[in-house]
């Protein structure tokens, strides 16, 4: 899963950065929240603080 993540990200989420629209920056921001949310959950920080 995180490979292809990283290649989807190599591939500027497969956006030419000259077509990037706001539409694209809310899944950007999506996608960072959802990882946000495992990494907080994966090493115990933000709400999964111990």
């Amino acid at each position: 899963m995180l490979a292809r993540l990283q290649a989807l990200s190599d591939e500027h989420f497969d956006c030419h950065p000259d077509e990037v629209g706001w539409a694209m920056v809310g899944t950007l921001e999506h996608y960072a929240s959802l990882l946000k949310r495992i990494t907080d959950s994966a090493f115990g920080e933000g709400e999964h603080a111990r």
